[in-house]
C-alpha cells in the first residue's frame, strides 16, 4: 500500500455523517469527552470537534486511529462489519413481536366494529318494529 492517504467519499455505504454519528455515540458510550479523545489521537481539541462536527474531512488513517481509541475495529466503525448471528436473531424475534402486536390490534379492532354492526343493527330491528 502506498503512503496515500484515502478519504472516505460522501457516497460511502454509510457516509461521513453517519460514521461520524457513530463515532461520537461510540464515544460518549465510552464515557470520553472530546478533550480525552484529542488527547488520545494526539491532535488539539478544535481539531477533533471539527472532525466530529464533520467540518474537517477524515481520512481511513485517521478513522483507524479513532477505531483503535474506542476500542472497536475499523470495520465496525464504517459499519462493513456483519452482524452478529444473536444481532440478527433478535432483530428478527423483534419485527416479529412487532407484527403479532399490529395483528392482534387490528383483530381487536375488528372485532370492536363487528360489535358496533351488531349493536345498529339491533337498533335498526327495533327501530323497524314500532
Amino acid at each position: 500500500m502506498s503512503d496515500t492517504n484515502y478519504f472516505l467519499p460522501n457516497d460511502t455505504m454509510m457516509g461521513q455523517t453517519t460514521i461520524l454519528a457513530k463515532i461520537k455515540r461510540l464515544r460518549k458510550d465510552r464515557g470520553l469527552s472530546q478533550a480525552e479523545m484529542a488527547t488520545a489521537l494526539h491532535i488539539a481539541l478544535k481539531t477533533y470537534q471539527n472532525i466530529e462536527g464533520s467540518i474537517t474531512r477524515i481520512d481511513i488513517d485517521r478513522l483507524d486511529q479513532i477505531a483503535a481509541v474506542l476500542d472497536v475495529t475499523l470495520a465496525t466503525l464504517v459499519g462493513a462489519e456483519k452482524l452478529p448471528q444473536e444481532d440478527v436473531e433478535r432483530f428478527i424475534n423483534e419485527e416479529k413481536a412487532l407484527y403479532d402486536k399490529i395483528i392482534h390490534d387490528k383483530e381487536a379492532y375488528i372485532a370492536r366494529l363487528e360489535d358496533n354492526i351488531r349493536f345498529y343493527q339491533e337498533i335498526l330491528k327495533e327501530t323497524k318494529a314500532f
